[in-house]
Protein backbone atom coordinates (compact mmCIF):
# COMPACT_ATOMS: atom_id res chain seq x y z
CA UNK A 1 0.00 0.00 0.00
CA UNK A 2 0.86 3.60 -0.39
CA UNK A 3 0.51 6.20 1.97
CA UNK A 4 -0.47 9.79 1.66
CA UNK A 5 -0.35 12.66 3.51
CA UNK A 6 -3.08 14.58 1.45
CA UNK A 7 -5.80 12.41 -0.38
CA UNK A 8 -5.29 12.85 -4.10
CA UNK A 9 -9.30 13.55 -5.99
CA UNK A 10 -8.69 9.86 -7.13
CA UNK A 11 -7.91 8.19 -4.21
CA UNK A 12 -10.77 9.82 -2.58
CA UNK A 13 -13.35 8.92 -5.22
CA UNK A 14 -11.93 5.41 -4.92
CA UNK A 15 -12.45 5.64 -0.96
CA UNK A 16 -15.95 7.02 -1.56
CA UNK A 17 -16.78 4.19 -4.09
CA UNK A 18 -15.77 1.87 -1.37
CA UNK A 19 -17.80 3.24 1.45
CA UNK A 20 -21.03 3.75 -0.90
CA UNK A 21 -20.78 -0.51 -1.45
CA UNK A 22 -20.09 -1.13 1.93
CA UNK A 23 -23.29 0.82 3.35
CA UNK A 24 -25.43 -0.43 0.34
CA UNK A 25 -24.61 -4.17 1.63
CA UNK A 26 -25.38 -2.93 5.06
CA UNK A 27 -22.04 -3.52 6.41
CA UNK A 28 -20.47 -1.52 9.92
CA UNK A 29 -16.35 -1.12 9.64
CA UNK A 30 -16.21 -3.41 12.75
CA UNK A 31 -18.29 -6.22 10.60
CA UNK A 32 -16.70 -5.46 7.43
CA UNK A 33 -13.21 -6.32 9.35
CA UNK A 34 -14.17 -9.54 10.49
CA UNK A 35 -14.76 -11.01 7.69
CA UNK A 36 -11.66 -9.59 6.05
CA UNK A 37 -9.36 -10.34 8.71
CA UNK A 38 -8.04 -6.24 8.50
CA UNK A 39 -8.56 -3.31 11.05
CA UNK A 40 -11.13 -1.44 10.93
CA UNK A 41 -9.18 1.47 11.32
CA UNK A 42 -7.11 0.23 7.99
CA UNK A 43 -10.36 0.31 5.88
CA UNK A 44 -11.23 3.52 7.32
CA UNK A 45 -8.13 4.82 6.40
CA UNK A 46 -9.07 3.52 2.89
CA UNK A 47 -12.56 5.17 2.68
CA UNK A 48 -11.19 8.38 3.68
CA UNK A 49 -8.32 8.12 0.75
CA UNK A 50 -5.84 8.21 3.42
CA UNK A 51 -4.32 4.97 2.55
CA UNK A 52 -4.15 3.05 -0.97
CA UNK A 53 -5.73 -0.57 -0.96
CA UNK A 54 -4.01 -2.55 -3.22
CA UNK A 55 -5.79 -4.19 -6.50
CA UNK A 56 -6.38 -7.01 -4.19
CA UNK A 57 -7.52 -5.36 -1.15
CA UNK A 58 -10.21 -3.92 -3.38
CA UNK A 59 -11.56 -7.17 -4.95
CA UNK A 60 -11.50 -8.80 -1.22
CA UNK A 61 -13.31 -6.14 -0.07
CA UNK A 62 -15.83 -6.09 -3.25
CA UNK A 63 -16.37 -9.80 -2.88
CA UNK A 64 -17.19 -9.62 0.69
CA UNK A 65 -19.84 -7.10 -0.07
CA UNK A 66 -21.55 -9.13 -2.97
CA UNK A 67 -20.40 -6.39 -5.22
CA UNK A 68 -20.91 -7.88 -8.74
CA UNK A 69 -21.72 -7.03 -12.55
CA UNK A 70 -20.41 -3.41 -13.90
CA UNK A 71 -20.77 -1.93 -10.57
CA UNK A 72 -17.55 -4.04 -9.50
CA UNK A 73 -15.77 -3.49 -12.95
CA UNK A 74 -16.48 -0.01 -12.57
CA UNK A 75 -14.69 -0.06 -8.99
CA UNK A 76 -12.12 -2.38 -10.25
CA UNK A 77 -11.22 0.00 -13.06
CA UNK A 78 -10.72 3.43 -11.05
CA UNK A 79 -8.21 0.65 -9.06
CA UNK A 80 -6.05 -0.23 -11.54
CA UNK A 81 -5.80 3.38 -13.18
CA UNK A 82 -4.91 4.26 -9.56
CA UNK A 83 -2.47 1.20 -9.17
CA UNK A 84 -1.48 1.86 -13.10
CA UNK A 85 -0.49 -1.92 -13.35
CA UNK A 86 -2.23 -5.03 -14.79
CA UNK A 87 -4.93 -6.83 -13.41
CA UNK A 88 -5.29 -10.30 -13.37
CA UNK A 89 -8.85 -12.27 -13.90
CA UNK A 90 -8.50 -15.71 -12.66
CA UNK A 91 -10.93 -18.19 -14.79
CA UNK A 92 -12.68 -18.01 -17.53
CA UNK A 93 -15.28 -16.16 -18.94
CA UNK A 94 -17.18 -19.61 -17.88
CA UNK A 95 -17.05 -18.09 -14.29
CA UNK A 96 -19.63 -15.27 -13.22
CA UNK A 97 -16.69 -12.77 -12.21
CA UNK A 98 -14.70 -12.83 -15.01
CA UNK A 99 -17.68 -12.29 -17.40
CA UNK A 100 -19.11 -9.42 -15.74
CA UNK A 101 -15.59 -8.03 -15.68
CA UNK A 102 -15.12 -7.96 -19.65
CA UNK A 103 -18.82 -6.68 -19.96
CA UNK A 104 -18.43 -4.14 -18.02
CA UNK A 105 -15.53 -2.74 -19.59
CA UNK A 106 -17.29 -3.39 -23.01
CA UNK A 107 -20.48 -1.53 -21.39
CA UNK A 108 -18.65 1.78 -20.29
CA UNK A 109 -16.16 2.12 -23.40
CA UNK A 110 -16.52 4.46 -25.52
CA UNK A 111 -14.97 2.30 -28.46
CA UNK A 112 -13.88 -0.77 -28.70
CA UNK A 113 -11.13 -2.10 -30.86
CA UNK A 114 -10.87 -6.56 -31.32
CA UNK A 115 -8.03 -8.51 -32.87
CA UNK A 116 -9.53 -12.07 -32.97
CA UNK A 117 -6.37 -13.89 -35.12
CA UNK A 118 -7.71 -17.95 -34.33
CA UNK A 119 -11.66 -17.77 -33.87
CA UNK A 120 -13.86 -15.48 -34.58
CA UNK A 121 -14.65 -12.85 -32.58
CA UNK A 122 -16.68 -13.21 -29.35
CA UNK A 123 -18.87 -10.06 -30.28
CA UNK A 124 -19.93 -11.64 -33.29
CA UNK A 125 -20.39 -16.04 -32.52
CA UNK A 126 -23.56 -17.28 -33.19
CA UNK A 127 -24.96 -19.61 -30.61
CA UNK A 128 -24.24 -22.47 -31.88
CA UNK A 129 -20.28 -21.47 -32.78
CA UNK A 130 -20.32 -20.57 -28.78
CA UNK A 131 -21.87 -23.78 -27.79
CA UNK A 132 -18.66 -25.40 -30.04
CA UNK A 133 -16.34 -23.02 -28.25
CA UNK A 134 -17.44 -23.90 -24.90
CA UNK A 135 -18.65 -27.33 -25.17
CA UNK A 136 -15.40 -29.34 -24.66
CA UNK A 137 -14.81 -27.99 -21.17
CA UNK A 138 -18.68 -27.65 -19.83
CA UNK A 139 -20.77 -31.38 -19.65
CA UNK A 140 -23.27 -29.30 -17.87
CA UNK A 141 -26.18 -28.33 -20.31
CA UNK A 142 -27.61 -25.93 -18.22
CA UNK A 143 -24.30 -24.06 -17.34
CA UNK A 144 -23.44 -24.16 -21.13
CA UNK A 145 -26.51 -22.45 -22.29
CA UNK A 146 -26.70 -19.50 -19.67
CA UNK A 147 -22.55 -19.60 -20.55
CA UNK A 148 -23.68 -18.68 -24.17
CA UNK A 149 -26.74 -16.60 -23.32
CA UNK A 150 -24.02 -14.45 -21.49
CA UNK A 151 -22.11 -14.41 -24.19
CA UNK A 152 -24.58 -12.94 -27.10
CA UNK A 153 -25.71 -10.60 -24.64
CA UNK A 154 -22.60 -8.56 -25.01
CA UNK A 155 -23.37 -7.40 -28.75
CA UNK A 156 -25.71 -5.15 -27.14
CA UNK A 157 -22.61 -2.75 -27.32
CA UNK A 158 -22.69 -3.56 -31.27
CA UNK A 159 -25.92 -3.59 -31.97
CA UNK A 160 -27.90 -2.21 -28.91
CA UNK A 161 -29.72 1.48 -28.73
CA UNK A 162 -26.57 2.72 -27.40
CA UNK A 163 -24.20 1.08 -30.09
CA UNK A 164 -20.23 1.92 -29.56
CA UNK A 165 -17.78 2.29 -32.43
CA UNK A 166 -16.59 -0.43 -33.03
CA UNK A 167 -13.76 -2.17 -35.22
CA UNK A 168 -13.40 -5.58 -35.51
CA UNK A 169 -10.09 -7.16 -36.68
CA UNK A 170 -10.03 -11.37 -38.09
CA UNK A 171 -7.55 -13.30 -38.78
CA UNK A 172 -8.07 -15.34 -41.69
CA UNK A 173 -7.13 -18.85 -40.00
CA UNK A 174 -10.07 -17.80 -38.09
CA UNK A 175 -12.19 -18.99 -40.73
CA UNK A 176 -10.51 -22.71 -41.12
CA UNK A 177 -12.90 -25.41 -39.72
CA UNK A 178 -11.35 -25.60 -36.82
CA UNK A 179 -14.42 -26.49 -34.58
CA UNK A 180 -15.12 -29.56 -36.78
CA UNK A 181 -18.78 -28.41 -38.08
CA UNK A 182 -18.68 -27.03 -41.64
CA UNK A 183 -22.79 -26.18 -41.23
CA UNK A 184 -22.07 -24.36 -37.89
CA UNK A 185 -18.66 -22.50 -39.78
CA UNK A 186 -21.29 -21.41 -42.80
CA UNK A 187 -23.69 -20.34 -40.83
CA UNK A 188 -21.12 -17.94 -38.90
CA UNK A 189 -19.32 -17.18 -42.06
CA UNK A 190 -22.78 -16.21 -43.83
CA UNK A 191 -23.70 -13.82 -40.19
CA UNK A 192 -20.24 -11.98 -40.52
CA UNK A 193 -21.21 -10.68 -44.33
CA UNK A 194 -24.49 -9.83 -42.64
CA UNK A 195 -23.62 -7.92 -40.10
CA UNK A 196 -20.70 -6.17 -41.95
CA UNK A 197 -23.38 -4.04 -42.80
CA UNK A 198 -23.29 -2.13 -39.80
CA UNK A 199 -20.11 -3.19 -38.05
CA UNK A 200 -16.93 -2.47 -39.37
CA UNK A 201 -15.19 -6.27 -40.19
CA UNK A 202 -11.56 -6.52 -41.77
CA UNK A 203 -9.92 -9.55 -42.15
CA UNK A 204 -6.02 -9.78 -41.75
CA UNK A 205 -3.96 -12.60 -43.35
CA UNK A 206 -2.66 -14.27 -40.21
CA UNK A 207 1.04 -14.79 -40.51
CA UNK A 208 0.87 -10.80 -41.04
CA UNK A 209 0.88 -10.01 -37.49
CA UNK A 210 1.67 -12.60 -34.87
CA UNK A 211 -0.18 -10.95 -31.67
CA UNK A 212 -2.06 -12.86 -29.57
CA UNK A 213 -6.17 -11.99 -29.87
CA UNK A 214 -7.10 -8.86 -27.62
CA UNK A 215 -9.53 -6.46 -27.07
CA UNK A 216 -9.04 -2.53 -26.48
CA UNK A 217 -11.72 -0.77 -24.64
CA UNK A 218 -11.11 3.50 -24.93
CA UNK A 219 -13.23 4.22 -21.58
CA UNK A 220 -15.30 7.33 -21.51
CA UNK A 221 -13.47 9.28 -19.70
CA UNK A 222 -10.23 8.40 -21.94
CA UNK A 223 -8.61 5.90 -20.50
CA UNK A 224 -7.66 2.58 -22.41
CA UNK A 225 -7.93 -0.65 -21.07
CA UNK A 226 -6.51 -3.78 -22.90
CA UNK A 227 -8.18 -7.22 -22.40
CA UNK A 228 -5.88 -10.29 -23.17
CA UNK A 229 -7.59 -13.67 -22.76
CA UNK A 230 -5.89 -16.62 -21.90
CA UNK A 231 -6.97 -20.19 -21.20
CA UNK A 232 -7.97 -19.94 -17.56
CA UNK A 233 -7.04 -16.73 -16.69
CA UNK A 234 -7.61 -12.90 -18.81
CA UNK A 235 -5.33 -10.35 -18.10
CA UNK A 236 -6.61 -6.47 -18.46
CA UNK A 237 -3.91 -3.75 -19.01
CA UNK A 238 -3.71 0.16 -18.29
CA UNK A 239 -1.64 3.20 -18.60
CA UNK A 240 2.10 2.38 -19.97
CA UNK A 241 1.44 -1.39 -19.98
CA UNK A 242 -1.61 -0.79 -22.78
CA UNK A 243 0.30 1.72 -24.78
CA UNK A 244 2.14 -0.29 -27.00
CA UNK A 245 -0.93 -1.37 -28.75
CA UNK A 246 -1.74 1.29 -30.08
CA UNK A 247 0.93 0.23 -32.64
CA UNK A 248 -0.26 -3.19 -32.70
CA UNK A 249 -3.90 -1.59 -34.15
CA UNK A 250 -1.71 0.44 -36.40
CA UNK A 251 0.10 -2.70 -38.03
CA UNK A 252 -3.51 -4.12 -38.06
CA UNK A 253 -4.96 -1.69 -39.84
CA UNK A 254 -2.14 -1.39 -42.44
CA UNK A 255 -2.17 -5.07 -43.02
CA UNK A 256 -5.74 -5.87 -43.08
CA UNK A 257 -7.92 -6.48 -45.82
CA UNK A 258 -10.22 -3.54 -46.80
CA UNK A 259 -13.83 -3.71 -45.86
CA UNK A 260 -14.83 -4.83 -49.74
CA UNK A 261 -12.50 -7.08 -50.00
CA UNK A 262 -12.96 -8.79 -46.27
CA UNK A 263 -16.39 -9.39 -47.63
CA UNK A 264 -15.28 -10.80 -51.26
CA UNK A 265 -13.31 -13.28 -48.84
CA UNK A 266 -15.82 -14.07 -46.56
CA UNK A 267 -18.29 -15.07 -49.50
CA UNK A 268 -15.56 -17.35 -50.75
CA UNK A 269 -15.21 -19.23 -47.39
CA UNK A 270 -18.85 -19.25 -47.39
CA UNK A 271 -19.05 -21.25 -50.53
CA UNK A 272 -15.90 -23.21 -49.60
CA UNK A 273 -18.43 -24.45 -46.58
CA UNK A 274 -21.02 -25.20 -48.91
CA UNK A 275 -19.68 -27.22 -50.94
CA UNK A 276 -18.45 -29.18 -47.73
CA UNK A 277 -22.06 -29.51 -46.45
CA UNK A 278 -23.30 -30.56 -49.53
CA UNK A 279 -20.90 -33.56 -50.07
CA UNK A 280 -21.06 -34.78 -46.44
CA UNK A 281 -25.01 -34.91 -47.30
CA UNK A 282 -24.60 -36.49 -50.00
CA UNK A 283 -21.93 -38.72 -48.25
CA UNK A 284 -24.63 -39.28 -45.55
CA UNK A 285 -27.52 -40.19 -47.36
CA UNK A 286 -25.55 -42.83 -49.90
CA UNK A 287 -24.71 -44.45 -46.65
CA UNK A 288 -27.68 -44.57 -45.68
CA UNK A 289 -29.69 -46.14 -48.90
CA UNK A 290 -26.65 -48.31 -48.43
CA UNK A 291 -27.95 -48.97 -45.11
CA UNK A 292 -31.44 -49.86 -45.91
CA UNK A 293 -30.63 -51.86 -48.61
CA UNK A 294 -28.60 -53.96 -46.13
CA UNK A 295 -25.11 -53.42 -47.31
CA UNK A 296 -21.97 -52.04 -45.47
CA UNK A 297 -22.61 -48.45 -44.53
CA UNK A 298 -18.97 -47.02 -44.98
CA UNK A 299 -18.29 -49.76 -48.19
Amino acid sequence: MRDSEMPAPYDRVLGTALRNARIEASFGLGELGRWLGVDPALLSSWELGQRMPTLEDVAGVLGALGVVGEKKARIMALARELAGSSWVMRGSQEDTAHYAMVAGHERTAESVTVWAPLQIPELLQIPDYARLVFGPGLRDKEILEQVVENRLSRNEILFGAEAVEAQLFVGTEALRNHLGDAEVMLRQVRYLMEVSQTVMIRLVPSPAVSEDAFSRYRQRDETEVVYCPHHRAGVFLVGRQAAPYAGTIERLAESALSRTDSLHSLSAAAAGFAEEVKTQRLANEAGLTRLLAGEDPVG
